[in-house]
């Protein structure tokens, strides 16, 4: 893998740039919101797709279950599907785990602070537990290494649910 840095635009593009390029980084600038509008679009071309080579579709599949199409309607905030992709974790090996888990992160910001939230308040203990472990893991927060400073700051509501005032 080469050397060098992701790079995340506030367009939602994304690419790389390679150690060698001279940067420099600006002082005291602060860390973007993501922008995920992308992957709406993508999620909304896949759900028709015949089949998909992604392991968490090819789980969700195996549980009768369209992994986009699921994913489409709770990035429009419905909250059954909020609830039933979140619930697809248990059947996620770890292949299918490593686009899986991500995929939450994005969730939350295609649906928004509000929704997300509303979402949250209607969830068990347990449930909101586990997605506050998720959404506070670096490795399932990139390119975000301190996610609940990140979820505090452009998730204001949805942090208070999982993590209190005080964290």
């Amino acid at each position: 893998m080469p050397d060098g840095w992701n790079v995340y635009l506030k367009s939602g593009s994304d690419g790389f740039i390679e150690k060698k390029v001279a940067l420099q980084l600006l002082p005291n600038e602060p860390v973007m919101k993501l922008n995920y509008d992308q992957e709406k679009k993508l999620w909304q071309k896949l759900q028709s797709a015949r089949d998909s080579e992604r392991y968490d579709a090819i789980s969700a599949k195996e549980h009768g279950v369209n992994y986009f199409q699921l994913l489409t309607a709770a990035g429009n905030g419905d909250l059954k599907a909020m609830a039933r992709f979140f619930s697809l974790a248990r059947f996620m090996d770890t292949s299918a785990a490593e686009e899986y888990y991500p995929e939450r992160w994005v969730l939350v910001h295609v649906v928004g602070d509000e929704r997300f939230a509303r979402f949250l308040s209607t969830q068990p203990a347990k449930v909101r537990e586990n997605i506050g472990v998720t959404l506070s893991s670096p490795g399932d927060t990139e390119p975000i290494s301190k996610p609940k400073a990140y979820l505090k700051q452009y998730f204001p509501k949805t942090y208070r649910i999982l993590f209190g005032k005080g964290q």
